[in-house]
């Protein structure tokens, strides 16, 4: 699958990592760490959310551009 489809269960994952981490066993997770993954799943976010701009941008050139031939 596309990067852009898989994205979001990874960045699930990781979130599902600190839960279980920390009810199973025990483990807190450093303000560290969670500053870091804020960071990659904010910079996921923009990145699909700047793809979807496009793709919608490419979408209206193409039905506005005139046939040729």
């Amino acid at each position: 699958a596309e990067a852009s489809v898989v994205a979001p269960f990874e960045y699930t994952s990781m979130i599902l990592g600190v839960v279980v981490g920390y009810f199973v066993f025990g483990d807190v997770t450093s303000p560290n760490t969670l500053v870091g993954g804020v960071i990659v799943v904010a910079a996921g976010i923009f990145i699909i959310w700047r793809e979807r701009q496009l793709g919608l941008e490419r979408t209206r050139t193409r039905t506005a551009a005139p046939p040729q031939g």
